[in-house]
């Protein structure tokens, strides 16, 4: 298939096709992954000895880029490989790095394979020569994103071989919690830190923006003595009362919270219409891949501006409603209209970074390189001052709901450096197991020793 890009898509790929760093926000719904496709398709056809990763953050995208994105436009030509925890080849990564042109894997993969030296796992950052990552605006604190990306820089440094390119996607870098522009541009600038942006911020183009605000304004004028969600469900009660379409609907509606390959087959009826009504938690905010709803109904959900972004943007029919049923003057309402402010504030942010000249933006990269690596050190040293504090013999841990004992520090062991697990003698081990689970290991914390 041909993988061709409206005018606004081809605006925001230009600098990554000159094979600079650049991050992509176009919001929900815009074309990101279809962006990506083209410039990964462009870097494999021009770059010598090309080699891809794509990197997601959630299992169930990794099979989703890879059936309705890449193979279809790059499967004839290319040899796609996708991996995540679910897969049982992820043993066999750095092999099947080496087989591949293209990898698409979730990012925890890639970080335990630069950790891993076993050479059927192992791989070097430099194996690559693109890396893409998805919702790159989770490139932060403590998440694998922000881990693998550290490596990256510390390569950078030590000038380690040939680094690859970055290309991050993202439906809305958000403003980090900050109200005031200023600490939203510092948030943003963060951002593009972190995936070591050093030129500037591609944003969506001003053609798909003026598009979507000339739409956006004709919606809510046609909409606007329709939009709030309990006028809409008592102006057409008879057809779309929540608990009678709930009930006509029981079994055909199935809830997203399923296993992997139930929910990838809930998502396909609901695109083919053969469900048509969707009951989530929050999962579907991000990443699924969820056709042009006609109504879009939050309840209960207190979140931050990029999931209501997300969220609001799987109303993409046309004439289509986003509501929010809370309780007038309660704190969804107050949340709701906060992250309204805050997406407009990001709006701002954003702009305002696109304006600074070349120079303005490396000096302020620079300045908050320095804070973040001063950072770095001393959260270091704070987590080496708590884990030497006691010894892991010394740690117990207990229930929190009835103080009965779970196990030492001891028995703590790390797999595949994410999975925690306890090993211990079998004849106790099961009993503990028990306690574990009854007392719900969610409510469990650890315990300083007494004295």
């Amino acid at each position: 298939m041909d993988c061709n890009l409206r005018p606004y898509q081809e605006e925001v790929v230009q600098a990554a096709l000159r094979g600079e760093n650049s991050i992509i926000w176009m919001p929900t719904g815009g074309g990101k992954t279809r962006a990506a496709v083209y410039v990964t398709k462009k870097h494999l056809e021009t770059t010598v000895n090309a080699k891809v990763a794509v990197l997601v953050n959630k299992v169930h995208l990794v099979d989703q880029h890879f059936a309705k994105e890449f193979k279809p436009y790059l499967g004839s030509t290319y040899k796609i490989t996708a991996i995540s925890g679910d897969s049982n080849e992820k043993d066999l990564f750095g092999c099947l790095v080496k087989a591949s042109d293209l990898v698409i894997c979730t990012a925890q993969i890639l970080e335990n394979a630069l950790i891993n030296m076993e050479e059927e796992k192992h791989v070097e950052l430099t194996d690559f020569t693109l890396l893409v990552i998805d919702e790159c605006h989770h490139t932060q604190k403590e998440s694998v994103y922000n881990k693998i990306m550290g490596r990256y820089v510390e390569k950078k440094v030590r000038k380690e071989g040939n680094l690859p390119q970055i290309l991050g996607l993202t439906a809305s870098p958000g403003t980090g919690g900050n109200k005031q522009l200023d600490k939203a541009v510092e948030h943003v600038l963060q951002v593009c830190l972190n995936v070591h942006i050093k030129t500037c911020l591609i944003k969506e183009s001003k053609q798909h923006n003026n598009r979507k605000q000339t739409e956006a304004f004709k919606l809510i004028e046609e909409n606007r003595k329709q939009t709030e969600a309990f006028k809409l469900i008592e102006e057409n009660r008879k057809q779309t009362e929540a608990f009678k379409l709930i009930e006509e609907n029981r079994k055909q509606t199935e809830a997203l919270k399923l296993r992997s390959n139930e929910q990838k087959e809930t998502i396909k009826h609901f695109r083919k219409g053969i469900l048509n009504l969707l009951i989530s938690t929050s999962v579907a905010e991000e990443g699924l891949d969820i056709p042009e709803c006609n109504l879009v109904v939050r309840y209960g959900l207190l979140t931050n501006e990029i999931a209501q972004q997300q969220a609001s943007g799987r109303a993409r029919a046309m004439n289509s409603v986003y509501s929010v049923v809370a309780e007038e003057g309660g704190r969804e309402i107050r949340r709701e209209l906060t992250n309204e402010y805050l997406e407009s504030l990001t709006a701002k942010a954003i702009d305002q970074v696109q304006q600074m000249s070349p120079r303005e933006f490396r000096l302020k990269i620079s300045e908050l390189q320095q804070i973040t690596v001063m950072s770095r050190i001393q959260a270091e040293k704070k987590k080496d001052e708590r884990e030497q504090r006691y010894s892991p013999g010394q740690v117990q841990f207990q229930c929190r709901g009835c103080f009965l004992p779970v196990c030492s520090g001891e028995d703590l062991r790390k797999i595949e450096n994410t999975h925690h697990a306890i090993l211990k003698a079998q004849e106790t081990f099961a009993v503990n197991w028990w306690v574990f689970v009854k007392c719900e290991p969610k409510s469990s914390q650890l315990k300083e020793p007494k004295t």
